[in-house]
């Protein structure tokens, strides 16, 4: 076993989506387009929402790739024009495969709004090759109680897609990658990654050394393809977001909430959005 070595570590950029309410992302941005096969990452929260402040969006589009809600805290509701419905709670995970075009919403729930609460999480895209690009929508809901986990002394790793140390994550994916949720105290893990993957950790709370190189809340770990082990510890209470995906290597052509391959099909994706082929909600 040999070290994966870093490549690089990223800053997020804060970014405003609404008043008041800021994401980060470390990707894309200027400094790093994309993580083939992931296109963006945006860390929202987290927020206090309330009747006065919510944190939705409206129906909207998708084609071409799969958007993934990592859920740490909180709760959302999910809808959309292939017939999917979800109500996700801390801990839970939204897996929507966009495909060949689909309308979603997403909203926090009119009790939750009602009462008021947290709401904190990852919003990440995925892209699709080619091939499977106008495959038919789907929707994954993945509950916290089947996401496996491996428990040592003061630390949890979940495996939500791919497998790791005997445990394969519920998540189907149409390209092989390995996503695992980390939460640390005060311990350390060595996680095990196909050297020709493409691999990054987020921090999404509290610090976190990477093979002995500290990165920060909202910070990233790019990882380099040389070697297969990864080292991941801390003092403190932690959390990460582990990706790590064989890449596509494809052509990317990303504008707005499309994804393709070239932008004769991204010109394609907004006259079938305008004339209604992708559904309604």
């Amino acid at each position: 076993m040999s070290k994966k070595n870093i490549k690089q570590i990223i800053n997020s950029e804060k970014q405003q989506i609404m008043p008041g309410m800021f994401i980060n992302s470390p990707f894309p941005t200027e400094e790093l387009k994309q993580v083939d096969p992931f296109v963006l990452l945006h860390h929202f929260g987290p927020y206090e929402v309330n009747k006065a402040k919510s944190f939705s969006f409206e129906p909207h589009p998708h084609r071409g790739f799969e958007a993934v809600t990592f859920l740490f805290e909180g709760e959302f509701e999910h809808r959309d024009s292939s017939g999917g419905f979800g109500k996700l709670s801390g801990g839970d995970v939204q897996w929507m495969t966009a495909g060949s075009g689909i309308i979603h919403e997403e909203k926090q729930p009119d009790d939750f709004i009602d009462k008021g609460g947290i709401v904190h999480g990852i919003q990440l895209w995925i892209n699709l090759p080619k091939d499977v690009k106008m495959s038919p929508p789907k929707y994954q809901d993945i509950r916290k109680a089947d996401i496996p986990e491996i428990k040592e002394k003061n630390s949890k790793l979940r495996i939500i897609a791919g497998s790791f140390n005997g445990l394969t994550g519920p998540a189907k994916t149409f390209t092989p990658m390995l996503v695992i949720h980390g939460i640390i105290n005060n311990g350390n893990n060595n996680i095990e990654i196909p050297e020709n993957y493409n691999s990054l950790i987020y921090v999404t709370k509290g610090s976190i050394t990477v093979n002995g190189v500290y990165v920060s809340k909202s910070q990233m770990a790019l990882m380099s393809n040389d070697g297969t082990t990864i080292n991941i510890s801390s003092e403190s209470g932690s959390e990460f977001l582990l990706l790590s995906g064989n890449p596509i290597n494809e052509p990317v052509v990303q504008y707005g909430p499309f994804v393709m391959n070239t932008m004769g099909e991204i010109k394609q994706a907004f006259i079938d959005y305008r004339n209604g082929s992708m559904g309604k909600i």
